[in-house]
């Protein structure tokens, strides 16, 4: 008899198969608390299992750059950066002199250092505490040389309690027909790896595992959230059914591609792609993007033992203003610092990394850093014709001042490199509760605002989104919230500046509907969301959705703010 299960569809499609059960790995509970007296051995023993560690996550990091758009690259790379820490290793050291095993020096570093990790605030790294356990047990099974898990060998549903990103990384593909998971939410790993290869996937399924054995069939819902274990004959029909309309759905939605982002009633509304690198930019092009409201240039910065220099991140923007002739590229100058250390940078470690200095705050403290990478974008499109329009973005602005300098710094570097500063915005994230707040100022100061929802949501509602306790706490759709943002939208209308939407959010269609009544200017989003984004835009009325989002934001809670959000979007 057919199961239904509850979950949070976290990629939309639908896919039937046996169920393979990721397990977590047995290890064991107590390591040996000390090694047989060779300290010199075991110090050897720890080198080398650093040494592999640190080759295996670099060569996955530049396997998964390549295949996938969402981030997971930078995330092994930092996996990588954290099991070369010269710290780490030391700490490590120093305990195995004192008599201490390599496998529990090892465990114990790590532990010291999961604090960092664990108060982040960043959208795809930072925010995972549980990456910094998976980096020190790949560490841990080579020391006492566990095998590796098995993986799939036949097409299947994966079915876990959530997945690691070593989980991720060694899953084939091309077997994979949908995840099933029973944490997890839209922007764990499991939600990542779905969209970034077309899958379905269902995230936060309560008694998935209690119910769904290996082999079961499995059937899944991405756009539902729902989990059907053992479906019966009506049950699968029913699916098959659903798996129709999707192929035809997606068959539609291609013709999309070349078609720019427009309401039925004629609002224009820029459908653009959050872009990690250059390596996410062909996705991006063939989903239909209308340029990128976000380009994350961490890529740059992160697994370098010296800051790059100007010449390597002209070359890196270049590639990306050509790919998008006629369109504007927002590039966000770095967002690092504090949560996310840099071999070149000497800091003090913070005890509140989330709340410490980051973005902008680096970048003003440490001024010859951002003065580089504003070179570089100047140059950058100095040097090209027929390219993308430029938009210079800062993160982390907190006060009007914060940008009034950077814009001056930005004035500055422009007239060392007798640059034409003219047709160049720039703009401000809208990711901390001040910036919210201060929005007509800041909009005084800048040409744009884009609001960074994750960062937003979470330093509103002082709630991790990846905690199961308090994931559901941070939801745009709460009354006070969108009363909030519609206030940031009228503010930075009212200055002149256009204003866009460039966190995970975005990519959610009943929450794009809600930014679309808020009357924002652009939607920004990974690649394999905007072609149903744009299906969205020429569904809705931009007038009826006005109307929707203001007795959204007279409701009395978030859930009847959804409904009134819903009843103003046509189906298919």
């Amino acid at each position: 008899m057919s199961t239904w299960l509850q979950g949070r569809g976290a990629s939309p499609g639908v896919a039937v198969a046996p169920a393979f059960v990721v397990a977590p790995r047995e290890r064991p509970d107590e390591l040996p608390d000390a090694h047989d007296g060779d300290a010199r051995r075991e110090r050897r023993r720890l080198d080398e299992a650093l040494e592999q560690a640190e080759r295996d996550l670099r060569d996955i990091a530049e396997a998964m750059t390549t295949a996938a758009d969402e981030g997971q690259g930078a995330i092994f790379e930092a996996h990588a950066e954290f099991v070369a820490d010269p710290e780490l290793a030391s700490l490590a050291r120093e305990a195995i002199d004192k008599g201490t095993s390599a496998e529990k020096a090892v465990r114990d570093a790590f532990d010291e250092f999961s604090g960092l990790l664990a108060a982040s605030a960043d959208e795809y790294l930072a925010a995972r505490a549980a990456d910094l356990d998976d980096a020190r047990d790949r560490v841990v099974d080579i020391l006492t040389g566990a095998g590796p898990a098995p993986v799939p060998t036949r097409r299947c549903v994966v079915v876990a309690t959530d997945l690691t990103p070593s989980d991720t990384a060694r899953l084939p593909t091309e077997l994979i027909a949908g995840i099933a998971c029973e944490q997890g939410s839209s922007v764990s790993h499991a939600a990542i790896i779905a969209r970034s290869i077309g899958i379905p996937a269902v995230v936060g399924t309560s008694g998935l595992l209690e119910t769904v054995a290996a082999d079961t069939l499995v059937g899944v819902d991405g756009s539902t959230g729902e989990v059907v274990a053992d479906p019966d004959e009506e049950a699968r029909r029913d699916l098959d059914e659903r798996a129709a309309d999707e192929r035809e759905r997606r068959r539609r939605l291609a013709s999309l591609k070349g078609e720019e982002g427009r309401t039925s009633d004629g609002r224009r509304v820029e459908v653009a792609a959050n872009l990690n690198g250059p390596d996410a930019v062909d996705p991006a092009v063939e989903e239909g993007a209308e340029g990128s409201g976000l380009v994350r240039t961490e890529f740059l910065f992160q697994d370098r033992s010296e800051a790059p220099d100007v010449d390597l991140q002209v070359e890196q923007y270049q590639t990306i203003l050509r790919a998008f002739p006629n369109h504007r590229v927002v590039v966000r100058t770095m967002d690092i610092g504090a949560d996310k250390p840099l071999p070149f940078v000497d800091r003090d470690p913070e005890q509140n990394p989330a709340l410490g200095v980051r973005g902008l705050r680096l970048g003003l403290v440490m001024p010859d850093l951002l003065r580089d990478q504003l070179r570089a974008l100047l140059r950058a499109r100095a040097g090209l014709r027929d390219a993308a329009r430029l938009a210079i973005m800062f993160p982390m602005v907190s006060v009007p001042g914060e940008l009034t300098d950077a814009r001056r710094m930005l004035e500055e570097v422009a007239g060392e490199e007798d640059a034409d500063l003219d047709g160049v915005e720039v703009g401000a994230m809208i990711e901390v509760p001040a910036a919210a707040l201060a929005a007509r100022r800041l909009a005084r100061e800048a040409d744009f605002l884009s609001v960074g929802t994750n960062d937003l949501l979470q330093y509103l509602f002082a709630a991790d989104r990846l905690l199961a306790d308090v994931a559901g706490l941070p939801d745009p759709l709460v009354p006070e919230v969108l009363g909030l943002l519609d206030r940031v939208v009228a503010d930075a209308h009212a200055e002149g500046a256009w204003i866009g939407v460039c966190g995970e959010a975005a990519a959610d269609p009943v929450h794009a509907a809600a930014f679309v009544g808020l009357g924002v200017d652009e939607l920004s989003m990974s690649a394999a969301s905007i072609l149903e984004i744009k299906d969205l835009l020429r569904r809705v009325d931009a007038g009826r959705l006005r109307k929707a989002v203001e007795a959204a934001i007279a409701a009395p809670d978030a859930g009847r703010a959804r409904t009134c959000v819903e009843e103003a979007i046509p189906a298919p």
